[in-house]
């Protein structure tokens, strides 16, 4: 048992080693620009996979060509090629992948700005539906006391003339009084000169009947 164990956890560092230790072929090529389409002509510059080149003319397996330095040579035409070499394009494509990385990031920046006017704007519905309702109930109170108001200004006016009416009557009820204390003296004064007048008629009498 001990010994399957110990196997296997050789095999598992080896396995694990070996996958450690994986490599790759470059595909980087330096390509020689000579003065002639010739092997055995002066090398004038070289180049790298994936340098651009202007081709210039082509003679005998080589293309003429001007390179991004403005060097004019000849290079066999074998290593040059119309598609963009694969290193290259995986760089472009690492490029294009940070683009798309950031324009994703970007428009989940909007979104998220989106949303969020989406709401500010769902809660300033909201505080201009509250504001309309206290605007109305607010309208309502003021009709309310506007009315209040003018039942008020009239029974004001109604009190104000009650008042004068019962101060007209107090006044009257004077009159009527002193009128009537008057009246009740000048009574009371006519009953008193015909009892004196009687008085003197019942003397007269008696003394005639004497």
């Amino acid at each position: 048992m001990k010994i399957f164990i110990t196997t296997l956890m050789l095999m598992i560092c080896c396995a694990g080693s070996s996958l450690a230790d994986i490599r790759y072929v470059s595909d980087t090529l330096i390509v020689t620009v000579r003065t002639l389409p010739a092997k055995t002509s002066k090398i004038l510059a070289t180049v790298q996979t994936g340098a651009p080149l202007e081709i210039l003319e082509s003679v005998k397996g080589f293309h003429k060509i001007r390179t991004s330095k403005g060097v004019e040579g000849y290079i066999r035409s074998q290593y040059v090629t119309k598609e963009i070499p694969k290193l290259q394009r995986i760089q472009q494509l690492e490029v294009e992948k940070v683009q798309l990385q950031q324009e994703v990031t970007d428009l989940a920046a909007k979104l998220n700005t989106t949303k969020n006017k989406a709401q500010n704007l769902n809660s300033t519905t909201q505080e201009l539906t509250r504001i309309k309702q206290e605007y109305q109930a607010l309208r309502t109170t003021s009709a309310d006391v506007l009315q209040i108001s003018r039942e008020r200004d009239l029974l004001q006016q109604e009190n104000s003339d009650l008042t004068g009416r019962m101060q007209q009557l107090k006044e009257e009820n004077n009159i009527y009084l002193r009128t009537g204390v008057i009246k009740w003296f000048f009574a009371g004064a006519g009953v008193l000169f015909l009892g004196w007048i009687l008085g003197k008629i019942s003397r007269k009498k008696k003394r005639n009947f004497t």
